[in-house]
């Protein structure tokens, strides 16, 4: 009795029009997500939800002054020998790539440019959408969490609001994400979309490092932004691209009900006959014997 090998077993084979056996190539990610278009925007929401679930995390431990504020003031101590004179000043500049009026002006001329190139509203709207929920919803998280600030680094620019979440953090994230993914769209290249997408990357990373050098936020309120903004892209991307893909679907159905419509339309109801008109009945036949 023979076992058989253990890396070919689970191949599947078919047979050819000769009869023999040939093994059947299995299916790629590619092709799983052209015959189920859903996949890939639900797997976005799945992956949002579990963001979603993280930021929670880090915002009930830094609510509750638990283990996270402690890590914070290490990692901070950590920073501290960086922060040099012209690092502080370097740092001051690359901070305002997050800054709110740095922000909108991207927004706004990128809108414009976006909805000329791509002839199309939806750009533009979820740009708009995503820096301007971004920025209310970590207005109301700094309202509800009212964490001070940490002690900035000499000759830093300093801020009058709440910590938690970090607004340039989250604004960066959510804004330069949303534009790569919208950049993405338009350029042709492979390693123009990924260059793209790398750049957006790079960029959140660099502002929230600036955070920290200048000492205005602790580590806990950069992830914390960097979650929010990247999940509030990724839901609005998952969403977009889940109705975009369902629209031939929806076509199918508007469709096939306006077609069952026009049947009923057509279709001749039976008319009522009135009180004077004579019944259709068969002549009257005496069948008695004469």
């Amino acid at each position: 009795m023979t076992m058989a090998s253990s890396g070919d077993d689970h191949r599947a084979t078919d047979r050819n029009e000769n009869g023999e056996h040939t093994e059947s190539r299995h299916a790629s990610w590619r092709e799983l997500a052209v015959w189920y278009p859903w996949v890939v925007p639900v797997l976005g929401l799945v992956v949002a939800a579990l963001g979603i679930r993280l930021f929670a995390t880090i915002t009930e431990q830094v609510y509750e002054h638990s283990a996270v504020p402690a890590l914070d003031h290490r990692l901070l101590e950590t920073i501290e020998p960086l922060r040099g004179p012209a690092v502080i000043t370097a740092f001051n500049v690359i901070t305002y790539l997050g800054d709110g009026i740095i922000v909108a002006a991207v927004v706004l001329a990128a809108a414009v440019w976006l909805g000329a190139k791509a002839r199309s509203w939806t750009p533009p709207a979820l740009l708009l959408v995503t820096s301007v929920g971004t920025g209310l919803t970590v207005f109301l998280i700094k309202l509800t969490i009212a964490r001070p600030r940490p002690v900035p680094a000499p000759n830093a620019a300093t801020e009058d609001s709440f910590a938690f979440p970090s607004g340039h953090s989250a604004h960066s994230a959510a804004v330069y994400l949303m534009l790569a993914f919208l950049l993405s769209k338009l350029l042709r290249g492979r390693w123009a979309r990924v260059s793209a997408v790398i750049g957006a990357v790079l960029l959140v990373l660099i502002t929230g490092f600036s955070r920290l050098v200048l000492g205005v936020h602790s580590p806990s309120d950069v992830v914390a932004g960097w979650l929010l903004g990247a999940v509030f892209t990724l839901v609005l991307i998952s969403l977009q691209t889940l109705s975009a893909r369902l629209a031939p679907l929806r076509t199918r159905l508007v469709e096939r009900a306006r077609t069952r419509e026009k049947r009923a339309d057509s279709t001749p109801a039976p008319r009522e006959r009135t009180r004077d008109e004579p019944r259709n009945e068969p002549p009257y036949s005496d069948h008695r014997t004469p």
